[in-house]
């Protein structure tokens, strides 16, 4: 009979103490007061920590279910037979399947008139769009499909935006409840970094969708110009040879006539040549009596 008592009473303590610690392993952390004794730091530390924990679960299981965002790029070059037909068939086709021509420069060289061209098509159509213009050409010199999928960046931005707003609503629940000045600085500017992020993850985020949504096809078409070479026609080698010497001579001639009718500027060089000279004469004419008169004295 002891023995049985003695093994209740011993059953009772162990299921006492089972229900106590049950019971304190159920009891939830309640952020502190924010009040005048209270640091602000610590209540805001509190708030980042207790949102992340709170969205653990939540991004984990958002990463789980991340499904599939592919951003598809396409690189085509083509030849093509008729250019400005061909252009506006491209746009036309571009147009009829909800996309359009972002970019394009064309370039007319020598023997090639190219054309490159930025496409923007809802991804749905891609393939579609591709074939088409092939379709439309005489000649693919290359073609390439590039697939990137983003799924899991994409999954993970919207997880850590979703977060940050759980602590942005946080800290603005702080900021209602504070009252010293350093305090609701220090919270503001939290909230200020907050906010840069988030906006960063929405700008990505929006981006992404986009690139999804719309894929790229660069395209370069080309059309090869006519490259047949013509020699030049004209006189033989040795025609041009006789020519050339019947023309220098004709231009000795030319150029001796055109001294003949510079006639009259030859006769004042030559009067004033005499002059020249004969002025010249006399002095020394003079000079001479007057040394000889010179030394007769």
């Amino acid at each position: 009979m002891k023995n049985l008592l003695l093994i209740t009473i011993l059953f009772s303590i162990i299921s006492c103490g089972n229900a106590s610690r049950n019971v304190d392993s159920k009891v939830s952390f309640t952020p502190p007061e924010v009040s005048d004794e209270s640091s602000i730091s610590e209540t805001s530390e509190w708030a980042a920590t207790d949102a992340n924990k709170n969205s653990e679960p939540d991004a984990q299981k958002d990463l789980n279910k991340s499904v599939q965002k592919l951003i598809r790029n396409g690189y085509l070059t083509i030849e093509v037979d008729k250019y400005k037909e061909t252009r506006k068939k491209i746009s036309d086709i571009v147009k009829q399947n909800g996309g359009y021509i972002g970019n394009e420069s064309e370039t007319n060289e020598t023997y090639r008139l190219t054309n490159d061209l930025t496409i923007r098509i809802p991804s749905a159509n891609f393939d579609k769009v591709m074939e088409l213009i092939i379709n439309e050409s005489i000649k693919t010199d290359s073609k390439r499909i590039e697939v990137t999928d983003v799924g899991e960046e994409y999954a993970d931005l919207t997880t850590r935006m979703a977060t940050k707003k759980a602590v942005e609503k946080r800290y603005l629940d702080i900021l209602s409840k504070a009252n010293k000045i350093t305090d609701i600085l220090e919270v503001e500017e939290k909230l200020r970094v907050i906010r840069e992020e988030i906006e960063a993850a929405e700008g990505r985020i929006k981006y992404l969708d986009n690139q999804v949504s719309f894929s790229t096809i660069q395209l370069s078409m080309y059309k090869t110009l006519d490259t047949q070479y013509t020699p030049p026609s004209g006189p033989s080698f040795l025609t041009r040879i006789w020519k050339g010497i019947v023309q220098g001579w004709e231009g000795v001639i030319n150029f001796i006539i055109g001294l003949v009718y510079l006639w009259p500027l030859w006769v004042i060089i030559a009067l004033l040549i005499y002059w020249i000279k004969k002025r010249k004469k006399g002095f020394n004419f003079f000079r001479f009596r007057k040394n000889k008169n010179t030394e007769n004295n």
